[in-house]
């Protein structure tokens, strides 16, 4: 009997371990004060939580694109990223979304997903490359979109030329999603509005809602 028990314990030891090994996963578990402490910001309208860090030369030169009302897609740095916790009525992370440009950290999420995950499934679209798998009771999502981006530049031995410079680069996003019911006050005055369109027999806005 106590070798049966020993054995359990032992089990429950090691499901424990292989969870926490899961990518981001301590977030879903974050209280008001651990976001805090962390340094998210709260968005009440949303019921989110996010944390983002973005190269300072990014910024300016996205600003100074805004003053001269020009569109300019500028190449992030590769350890920029946005984290959004959102929650549900409980204050439980609904999901996480994770937003980042390290290709390592991405071949990192990808093996992972192979390695572990359940029901893989692979979808592309133009630019986009989409995974999802289900792993240890949660739906998982990463994503890769590629942005091509190609620059002018006059800067070559001889003057009188230009020179095409190669400034694409890849979007990844890393989703989780838990079985809690996202919520927030902007989700509910959504759905207050789209209840008000079906019930005046008004046409879909979109094919999404049509399915």
């Amino acid at each position: 009997m106590k070798r049966v028990l020993l054995l359990a314990f032992v089990c429950c030891m090691l499901l424990g371990a292989h969870a926490q090994d899961f990518p981001y996963s301590k977030y879903l578990h974050y209280t008001k004060e651990q976001f805090k402490e962390t340094k998210f910001k709260y968005h009440k309208k949303d019921n989110v939580w996010s944390l983002n860090k973005i190269s300072g030369l990014n910024t300016t030169l996205n600003v100074l694109a805004f003053l001269v009302d020009a569109y300019d897609d500028i190449r992030p740095a590769v350890n920029d990223y946005y984290i959004a916790a959102q929650l549900g009525k409980d204050d439980k992370v609904a999901s996480l979304e994770v937003y980042f440009y390290d290709d390592n950290i991405y071949h990192k999420l990808l093996t992972f997903l192979k390695d572990n995950g359940q029901h893989l499934l692979e979808t592309s679209s133009g630019k986009l490359i989409k995974y999802q798998a289900y792993y240890d009771g949660y739906a998982l999502e990463l994503n890769m979109e590629q942005h091509i981006v190609s620059r002018s530049s006059s800067y070559t031995a001889d003057s009188r030329t230009m020179k095409n410079v190669d400034e694409s680069y890849n979007e990844y996003q890393f989703i989780i999603r838990t079985d809690i019911e996202p919520w927030s006050t902007r989700i509910d005055k959504h759905a207050a509005k789209q209840e008000k369109r079906d019930a005046k027999g008004k046409k879909k806005r979109s094919v999404e809602e049509l399915m």
